[in-house]
């Protein structure tokens, strides 16, 4: 019988590897689960397979599930660009014989579970024999697929409060509650004005009688004072010789200043 050897890496992992033997006559599907558990992945719902070319680009997709997909095509006799829908093939339903153009045959997994992964596939060897098998196995593991760590959310911790400031409360105090509900009257607040003016007026000191003249004559006599000394300034007009005044200003103004 023949037995197709596949080598199975990742760009995730440099030193990851699988050898995986199968049969050409298993389905993708037999191919998918000894992935799976040779990778030791957990179970998913969604995964492909694709054919490529020698540069992995993809060509037939053979999915776990079904699906279609809409894939824009230029055609050259309409002239434009045309959508076509492509429906996948199925892993149980496909042959790995059935998909194997080249001896080194090139494809691409695509595994959908919690932790994304995709690997690399070629065909790298065909062995004849007449040995009995059980088949598909995986005859070299180098390397583990890292998954990712949960790293459990830190409890919620409240911000230290700044100094100086002060937060309102949440809920009002026993003592705004009393204020809860009361509404203002027009002739209450009349009434509170009436008496602030009484308390007031009698809070204002009365000035005795005696203070207030003794005051009042401490005023008429600082008023007087300033008559007097007002009146006893002198005026041009004291003065009856105007050139007297004029001679004197004159010495005045060439007497030279003495230091």
């Amino acid at each position: 019988m023949l037995i197709y050897r596949f080598r199975v890496t990742t760009d995730e992992q440099e030193d990851f590897l699988r050898e995986i033997e199968i049969q050409p006559g298993q389905t993708f599907l037999d191919f998918h689960e000894i992935i799976q558990s040779s990778a030791d992945l957990e179970i998913c719902e969604r995964a492909s397979f694709f054919t490529t070319d020698k540069k992995y680009k993809k060509h037939h997709e053979i999915s776990l599930k079904p699906s279609k997909k809409e894939v824009k095509r230029y055609d050259a006799e309409l002239d434009e660009i045309i959508t076509d829908t492509q429906v996948s093939f199925l892993m149980k339903n496909s042959q790995l014989k059935n998909f194997i153009e080249d001896p080194h045959q090139r494809m691409i997994y695509e595994f959908h579970g919690k932790d994304p992964h995709v690997f690399n596939i070629e065909l790298f060897k065909i062995i004849k024999t007449d040995e009995y098998v059980n088949l598909p196995r995986c005859v070299k593991s180098i390397g583990e697929i890292s998954k990712k760590v949960d790293i459990p959310l830190s409890p919620t911790v409240a911000p230290p409060e700044e100094e100086g400031i002060i937060h309102p409360p949440l809920f009002p105090s026993d003592a705004d509650k009393l204020f809860i509900g009361i509404q203002e009257d027009d002739s209450e607040l009349a009434e509170i004005e009436s008496n602030l003016n009484e308390i007031i007026g009698k809070e204002v000191p009365e000035v005795p009688e005696q203070n207030m003249e003794e005051k009042k004559i401490s005023t008429d006599e600082e008023e007087e004072e300033t008559t007097d000394e007002s009146e006893s300034m002198e005026s041009i007009d004291d003065y009856d010789d105007i050139e007297s005044l004029e001679i004197k200003r004159r010495d005045f103004d060439t007497e030279p200043d003495e230091y």
